[in-house]
């Protein structure tokens, strides 16, 4: 019988078994990662190092599946594309954190974040409780000792869903003290990921003005979704020039103004009921070249490539994997150099 090699001993030399013949001729973007001896990552600070391009595992649920059958075919490809960091998005896929972090890093990649707490209004928020944080952090130690603790949504918060000043001051007060524990367990801190409504306008100002100053720097940080941040009509270029001292990483989405498109920008914000559809990052309306140029050095952050609908066959026919690489492949040709 012919021994073949595991997918594991075969890692680099080729695509993922569900990569297209695109993804296979292509070189990865990722495949000269290093890290400077001083510890800081290679690339330089109008370069994203290629160790720290990322991805929000949520773009491949469809290919890892419900029953997460493909979980090591989706690590596989991932790796593949160029993704050398994940963030979860709450899910273990029945397994223990030990577990999952072993076996990411048999595929080459590392667990950096996670969105911890409920993905839907109906289920229990362990933000909200002493007990709750307390596993959270134990989860987070073993996962991967990350800097930052954070969450993907408002579930479950106070002022949750809702789109006022009011309700961004109860939510940034649970935020200081989430924030505040974390740093007493020896983390960085608290982050909230944001989605469109947080921008909703209030006399004119989006109240994420209101988290921003009614948060405690030294216990709350922000992940910033800039897809989100399109969606509601505001500039990422903008935001990050003004806020970047309190954002640490950001997920990377793209958009397309799309009258015909399979979802509406929430009522309230600048581009409230305007359609619109996901794309694949650098095939859609977001110039990712200036957005990212208002950083002063892309090595001090994370990017996590992100895409909602990517495992969505009628929405995107080439599948989540081309989306992956096509991320992997416009994130690692960005240099903003001369773009400030």
């Amino acid at each position: 019988m012919e021994n073949k090699p595991s997918r594991r001993a075969v890692l680099g030399a080729g695509a993922g078994l569900l990569a297209t013949g695109a993804l296979a001729a292509m070189a990865s973007p990722a495949s000269a990662a290093a890290s400077s001896s001083q510890g800081q990552p290679a690339g330089g600070p109008n370069v994203i190092p290629a160790d720290r391009i990322g991805l929000q595992i949520f773009t491949v649920r469809q290919l890892i599946g419900s029953d997460y059958t493909n979980l090591e075919i989706a690590l596989e490809a991932v790796y593949d594309a160029g993704v050398r960091e994940l963030e979860l998005a709450g899910d273990y896929y029945a397994k223990t954190t030990a577990e999952l972090k072993a076996l990411v890093q048999s595929y080459g990649l590392r667990i950096v974040s996670n969105h911890f707490g409920p993905r839907s209004a109906s289920a229990p928020n362990p933000w909200m409780t002493y007990d709750g944080r307390m596993q959270i952090f134990e989860d987070a130690q073993t996962l991967g000792r990350f800097p930052y603790l954070g969450t993907g949504s408002s579930f479950g918060f106070p002022g949750a869903g809702a789109t006022t000043s009011d309700d961004m001051k109860a939510m940034a007060e649970k935020f200081n003290e989430c924030g505040e524990h974390a740093v007493s367990q020896g983390f960085g801190g608290f982050f909230f990921h944001n989605h469109d409504r947080e921008f909703t306008l209030e006399n004119g100002v989006p109240v994420y003005n209101t988290l921003l100053e009614y948060t405690d720097p030294r216990y709350v940080k922000f992940e910033v979704d800039l897809g989100w941040v399109s969606v509601a009509g505001e500039d990422p270029y903008w935001w990050i020039k003004e806020h970047g001292e309190r954002f640490i990483a950001f997920h990377i989405k793209d958009i397309k103004w799309d009258p015909n498109g399979n979802r509406t920008a929430a009522a309230g914000t600048r581009a409230g009921g305007r359609k619109f559809r996901f794309a694949d990052v650098g095939k859609g309306d977001i110039d990712w070249t200036r957005a990212l140029s208002a950083l002063k050095d892309l090595r001090d952050y994370r990017f996590f490539l992100e895409h909602d609908d990517a495992g969505n066959l009628t929405l995107n026919p080439p599948g989540s994997t081309n989306t992956v690489w096509r991320g992997c492949s416009t994130l690692g040709g960005i240099n903003t150099s001369g773009r400030r």
